[in-house]
């Protein structure tokens, strides 16, 4: 029998398509009254979420109990009515030899700014009258709001964050202001450029200084990016001009409080930072699912990624932040369905990226990329975890799941050795290929279903273009530092870069298939039917809309930008924020829950 409300059966816009198919199913009786009990205290963007995630635990594959399915339905509700729980506060460690108490979950400031378009851009820049005017800014004012409500006090951005400082000094001004918080309250971290010409990375930090000059100091200064050899170089120079030298001079003034770097490099090139002992704390990527560009990458150890990179901050005492669990770690936001049922349902793969990190990496934080306040749902659940002995075992047992998985999948001895003795893009023989990375994407796919993921990831290493005219050196000048290395080029001989992997005909055999798989050039792309059949299909994904400086093509397009920041007078060349559509999608599916407090009958 369908749980249509009657007086909505005839209503076009309620059509039975729109309707979750497990709402419609007879036997989740319990669960919809659970909903429709609830619904009052939760946010559309959540009831989404919970929505998604319910439709796809709740086929018959999954194979749930109905205790099973009622206790998943109790915990997605408790994890989104966090407001109004006023004894759920992020935990906080200490931050290394900063001293500083650090909150273990950090709202990173690269998804909730207006736009990726740089502030000091002429002519066609965004205007910051307009940008501090806009939707963007009143729901970055409230993601940051909630996030000091529950202690989570360290936000993280940068100079090429776009709009980002900007707007986030704005906000911070704002609550400041109104007398909701102190600038005590809060830490407050941005990140330069690292640049060979010293004179480029002052006019760097004075325009952030410009910024920010009005809360008085800036806690934490990175040297960002610090991902190329010839970037250490710049970073550990002694020079009386150097970069270094002028931090130090910053601090000394009491502009800012401690100095660390932040990078997306191989593992060489952050053990090389980490053992000069110049710097307080360390922003990198280490996650379970892989170390991102470090990934395949040399680790000193025997081994490879940035585990041993993490482990040698810690004994001297650095800060450990952890960049982007959530995304760069695997975009668990939007998990295979592999990934999903191999944690299973009593943690999210979002909870499990950060208790990882928390727990079995001993790293101090996360940062989490937060588009809208209800993006805390999971990171706060998983907070709420942390040091709980009742969780030490979900958590082990959801990697040994995962482990084991990987190992039947790939094969033992694939799955342990296919990403050791690789040469990282910056050694010649291998022409700035990121054979680690590539191979890891395969990996990722075969193992866990993580094509979204990977062909994120591999999009990325195409945009690194390569001239054979030039010289290996100056083609990895060229290099950017956000994204070192590039896509498989079926013209440059593998033989000697691959020479010393454990299997080298496998290697390349899956290389070739990854850049087969994953190229924007490839003729053949996978269905969504393949992606079902091969188990590499999404569970659900946790986004009720796009973050706001989703660009896309817009913003690549200067006169488009042109025309809509300086004619037009509106701020669409964000391309985010919520939409009529997404919208209309929450009022509907909150509808149909408050409709429904005893169907199905």
């Amino acid at each position: 029998m369908s749980c249509v409300p009657k007086k909505q059966q005839v209503d076009k816009e309620m059509e039975e398509s729109s309707i979750p198919s497990f709402i419609k199913d007879e036997k989740n009786k319990k669960i919809i009254e659970l909903l429709n009990k609830n619904a009052s205290n939760i946010s559309n963007d959540s009831l989404i979420k919970i929505i998604r995630q319910l439709d796809f635990w709740l086929q018959e594959k999954q194979n749930l109990s109905e205790s099973d399915s009622l206790e998943l339905t109790q915990k997605l509700i408790d994890v989104t009515t966090w407001r109004k729980n006023n004894d759920i506060t992020c935990p906080k460690v200490r931050f290394g030899k900063t001293e500083l108490q650090m909150p273990i979950i950090t709202c990173g400031s690269m998804r909730f700014q207006h736009t990726w378009m740089p502030d000091f851009v002429p002519v066609i820049g965004p205007s910051k009258k307009k940008v501090l005017q806009s939707p963007s800014q009143d729901n970055l004012t409230e993601v940051v709001r909630q996030c000091l409500k529950r202690g989570i006090n360290h936000f993280e951005t940068a100079r090429m964050y776009g709009t980002s400082e900007i707007q986030l000094s704005q906000a911070l001004q704002t609550l400041i202001s109104q007398g909701e918080i102190k600038r005590s309250d809060f830490i407050l971290q941005t990140k330069l450029p690292v640049v060979e010409d010293t004179k480029s990375f002052r006019k760097y930090f004075n325009q952030s200084w410009d910024v920010f000059e009005p809360l008085g100091h800036i806690d934490l200064l990175s040297f960002w990016c610090v991902s190329k050899p010839e970037h250490a170089g710049w970073a550990l120079s002694d020079e009386k001009d150097s970069s270094m030298s002028m931090a130090l001079q910053w601090k000394k003034e009491g502009k800012i409080k401690h100095i660390g770097f932040s990078t997306h490099g191989s593992t060489e090139v952050i053990m090389e930072m980490i053992e000069s002992n110049k710097f307080e704390y360390v922003n990198l990527h280490y996650h379970f699912f892989g170390s991102y560009h470090a990934e395949g990458t040399v680790d000193g150890n025997g081994g490879h990624g940035n585990l041993a990179c993490v482990k040698r901050a810690l004994e001297l005492d650095m800060g450990v932040f952890n960049i982007s669990p959530v995304d760069k770690g695997g975009q668990l936001y939007q998990p295979s369905a592999t990934v999903a049922r191999l944690i299973g349902p009593k943690l999210s793969p979002i909870a499990f990226a950060a208790l990882h990190s928390w727990e079995t990496a001993n790293m101090h934080t996360i940062s989490v990329g937060l588009a809208r306040p209800e993006d805390l749902d999971e990171v706060l659940d998983a907070a709420m975890l942390f040091n709980k002995e009742e969780m030490k075992p979900l958590l082990r047992a959801a990697e040994e799941r995962l482990v084991n998985h990987s190992k039947q999948t790939l094969g033992k001895e694939w799955h342990e050795k296919s990403l050791l003795n690789l040469p990282s893009c910056f050694d010649e023989s291998s022409a700035g290929l990121a054979l680690g990375h590539i191979l890891w994407c395969s990996n990722m796919i075969h193992a866990y279903g993580m094509y979204d993921c990977a062909h994120a990831r591999y999009f990325m290493l195409e945009k690194t273009k390569w001239n054979y005219k030039k010289s290996f050196e100056d083609n990895i000048k060229a290099m950017q530092g956000g994204n070192p290395g590039r896509s498989y080029d079926e013209s440059w001989d593998l033989t000697s870069a691959l020479s010393n992997h454990f299997d080298p005909t496998t290697a390349l055999e899956k290389i070739k298939e990854v850049h087969k798989l994953l190229s924007s050039k490839s003729k053949k792309s996978i269905t969504s039917e393949e992606r079902k059949e091969k188990g590499w299909e999404e569970a659900y994904d946790l986004r009720p809309w796009n973050e706001y400086p989703d660009t896309g093509v817009i913003m690549c397009n200067p006169l488009w930008v042109l025309v809509q920041n300086n004619f037009i007078g509106k701020w669409y060349y964000s391309g985010g924020g919520p939409t009529a559509t997404s919208i209309e999608t929450g009022n509907k599916l909150r509808n149909i829950v408050q409709d429904l407090p005893s169907c199905p009958v």
